[in-house]
């Protein structure tokens, strides 16, 4: 059963898409959880939910085959930690009704926002996401941010189990009830400051990720792109967006590269925001770049949060002292360098793939003056795996989280327009270009203001008062703590 639980719940993420599942999928593990002690039953979950919903990493062995054995030692240091937060769940239990509607939703939103943490920190996998197609059920997200939808979502399931096991209808009645809690932030007004507004011409591409990192191709993905750049001319635009990295070449040091996009600039009396490597220092960044529509290049912004693995090891110097040096330049050669801070371009805020995945680049972006949210990616990488969808989803949450408009230019991926409610108003994920008007916004929201700590706080102390009451109070039955 907690094997089925992690099926299910893997196929309600976005790539199966299942979402009505995620009301329903945790009752068997809780059920489970309702007779035996947890760290089994919740490893099993946690094996199941993260090999499956994280099976898109395994599209990266065609460039190396230590890929699989890394996805494999990924999804047990998950489900490790899903083990642990069964221990906590049936220590010492006493009340099914707070365990299930209380201490299991705090433990849920802990859980989620501590897997963002540290060198393998990582923004998929989390329950929110599998609502992100229904705007009208995750408006909190404005308010107290993507977790506490995670945490009702669990407190859903918590009740259904409750329901069932107690053969009492109240507990249906406040499962929708929790649905009717989210629907209500919905009715909240949506306080909006536009200071102007933009046309924006989005470039979706489909260039595979072999052949962009050839650089014999240079020549004519520099064609691809400025005919799509020419195709985008035609909406009249403020704002032409590319993907991330479009060529395999540092286009802001080739004079030619560098003038055949300032040009495009120029020609249309348009800004022009792209994605490119910069070497400087003897360091490689990961850089967004605009272009102001007199050709001239009006500021850089470099990714502050990197890919574990994927643009840097962590670790490298340690790996180096074990003498596993030469193992992992092999793997990676060369460590990306972190950008400073999040700092907007004008009043663009431009979290760089991996990091649109995480609620607090874009957040920090928001505070330090963003108006417009965008995310220029790519994800040629994953091969047209469900990674793209996940990717895609969090796009949704950014914007409502922050009440902007977010744009994702993809290469490979999900391209798209969403409003600052969170609806999807364009998307596509085959080359093309997505055209659309969209405003820019200078009031902040709550979310924006405060960020997670009064949820963090509220979910650690319940935590902390169920495991001190358990504590302090056994109920001995037969000698059975119940």
């Amino acid at each position: 059963m907690s094997l089925l639980s992690g099926i299910l719940t893997a196929f309600s993420m976005p790539g199966f898409g299942a979402f009505p599942l995620t009301f329903v999928s945790l009752v068997p593990l809780f059920h489970v959880l309702d007779r035996r002690s947890g760290f089994w039953p919740c490893f099993t979950f946690g094996f199941a939910f993260f090999g499956i919903d994280l099976r898109w990493i395994v599209t990266l062995a065609r460039f190396h085959p230590v890929v699989i054995a890394g996805y494999i030692l990924l999804v047990i240091y998950f489900a490790v930690g899903c083990g642990v937060l069964g221990v906590a769940l049936t220590w010492r239990r006493h009340s099914r009704v707070s365990t299930w509607l209380v201490l299991a939703p705090a433990l849920f939103v802990l859980a989620e926002y501590l897997r963002t943490l540290g060198p393998l920190g990582m923004g998929f996998s989390a329950l929110y996401q599998t609502l992100y197609r229904l705007p009208w059920l995750i408006q909190s997200a404005s308010v107290f941010g993507p977790w506490l939808i995670s945490g009702i979502v669990v407190a859903i399931n918590g009740s259904l189990l409750l329901c069932w096991r107690n053969k009492n209808w109240r507990f249906a009645t406040l499962a929708g009830g929790l649905v009717m809690f989210l629907v209500a932030f919905a009715l909240l007004p949506n306080p909006s400051q536009p200071t102007n507004s933009l046309q924006v011409a989005v470039v979706s591409s489909k260039v595979e990720q072999e052949t962009k990192l050839d650089a014999r191709n240079l020549h004519d993905l520099t064609t691809r792109y400025l005919r799509l750049g020419e195709e985008a001319l035609t909406a009249d635009p403020d704002l032409i967006v590319f993907p991330e990295s479009i060529l395999p070449s540092y286009i802001l040091q080739n004079e030619a590269l560098k003038n055949s996009f300032a040009d495009l600039a120029q020609r249309g009396e348009t800004q022009v925001l792209l994605g490119t490597g910069v070497y400087q220092d003897r360091k490689i960044y990961n850089t967004v770049a605009l272009f102001s529509p007199t050709g001239e290049v009006a500021g850089t912004f470099s990714m502050v949060r990197p890919v574990p693995f994927g643009e840097y090891i962590p670790g490298r110097s340690i790996l180096e002292r074990l003498g596993l040096g030469a193992w992992a330049r092999s793997f990676l050669p060369i460590d990306l360098s972190r950008g400073d801070s999040y700092v907007p371009l004008v009043k663009f805020g431009t979290p760089i793939c991996f990091e649109s995945t995480f609620p607090g680049p874009s957040r920090q972006l928001t505070q330090n003056g963003a108006q417009l949210l965008i995310t220029v990616t790519n994800d040629a990488w994953f091969d047209e795996s469900s990674e793209l969808a996940a990717h895609f989803s969090c796009a949704v949450f950014r914007a409502i989280e922050n009440r902007r408009w977010v744009i994702q230019s993809a290469n490979g991926g999900i391209s798209g327009i969403i409003s600052p409610a969170g609806c999807i108003v364009a998307s596509r994920d085959n080359e093309g270009i997505l055209s659309e008007e969209v405003a820019m916004e200078a009031e902040l929201s709550l979310y924006t203001r405060w960020g997670d700590w009064i949820l963090l706080l509220v979910a650690g102390l319940l935590v902390g008062g169920s495991l001190l009451g358990r504590l302090s109070r056994r109920n001995v039955d037969g000698g059975e703590i119940r």
